[in-house]
């Protein structure tokens, strides 16, 4: 019987991420097969970049999951925040002819 066992680092990301194999959330971290199977795995936590793969398992294997940080909306620099601005007024000027 493969397992597949799946660590997530950082341990912020790991606390509140969600494990979903083939589209059915897994409950733990550990994934035991009845025989060689491909998965889809897909790991999601709020405010990290989301992880999605297709692994072949075949025999006992662990698959690291390092989630990264999300970049906020608030890290924008003032040019882009003003250029966005006068998209969005421009489009408001355009849909009122």
């Amino acid at each position: 019987m493969p397992t597949l066992l799946i660590t997530i680092k950082p341990a912020a990301a790991a606390e509140v991420a969600t494990i979903q194999i083939d589209g059915t959330p897994l409950l733990g971290t550990r994934l035991e097969l009845e025989s060689p199977a491909r998965v889809h795995v897909s790991v999601t936590a709020i405010g990290f970049t989301r992880f999605a793969k297709d692994i072949l398992v075949d025999k006992d294997m662990t698959l690291e999951v390092d989630l990264t940080k999300r970049a906020h909306k608030r890290n924008r620099t003032l040019a882009v925040s003003l250029g966005m601005g006068a998209i969005g007024v421009l489009a408001w000027l355009v849909r009122r002819r």
